[in-house]
């Protein structure tokens, strides 16, 4: 499967919050990642789905859910039309609850994906109804963070997975980390304050899909 790079937002003001949907838009990127954070299960709050569900995109539309209870916020995201969401395996006590809950938001959304986090334990993720894997490469909860080396392991070890599903990264996504996550599993790129350099998104993301390519050494 090709590489791909999904620009994400992350914010709590929904002025900036716009006007980076409209750089996205103006680029050449299919999709949007959007951070969603409840103030609970990272201390932080965002825009929330009540506040973005009614602004129209052109965009495909992939929110992350770093909240408790994802379900919610089910019912504005399917308002705002968002085609996946991902929602966190430490949002749950148990494998099977968390089980229960990706095939409950497999009611609601064309996809679905887990998200783990740097120190969660590795589960059989093939069991689950899921269409991709989501690393944190990062401590959730805030952009720019500096990449954590220990997901390049973390990477390896859930590609080693038979039928694993799409494995994905997110935190710490930059120039100089990118190819060495690919080269390590990953196949889709989270990349949030690195496109946002300058203001030129597009530019920036053409930079990292021809990294991706191996265009530029």
């Amino acid at each position: 499967m090709k590489a791909e790079i999904y620009p994400g937002i992350l914010t709590h003001n929904l002025e900036e919050y716009i006007s980076r949907l409209e750089m996205i838009e103006e680029s050449t990127s299919k999709w949007v990642h959007i951070d969603v954070m409840d103030g609970q299960f990272v201390p932080n709050i965002s825009v929330m789905p009540y506040e973005f569900m009614s602004i129209p995109t052109r965009l495909q539309t992939e929110v992350h859910l770093m909240a408790y209870h994802p379900e919610r916020y089910y019912s504005d995201l399917t308002v705002a039309g968002v085609s996946r969401v991902l929602i966190h395996r430490e949002a749950y006590e148990s494998f099977e609850e968390c089980a229960a809950a990706l095939k409950h938001a497999g009611d609601y959304f064309s996809e679905v994906g887990l998200v783990i986090n740097l120190d969660t334990p590795i589960e059989p993720y093939n069991e689950l109804p899921v269409q991709v894997i989501q690393c944190m490469g990062v401590v959730p909860g805030a952009s720019g963070r500096e990449l954590d080396r220990e997901v390049y392991g973390k990477i390896k070890t859930i590609a080693a997975q038979k039928s694993i599903p799409l494995i994905a990264v997110d935190g710490g996504v930059h120039e100089d980390t990118v190819q060495e996550l690919q080269k390590a599993g990953a196949e889709r790129f989270v990349v949030t304050s690195a496109l946002y350099v300058a203001n030129n998104v597009n530019q920036n993301l053409q930079h990292f899909i021809q990294l991706l390519a191996g265009g530029i050494a």
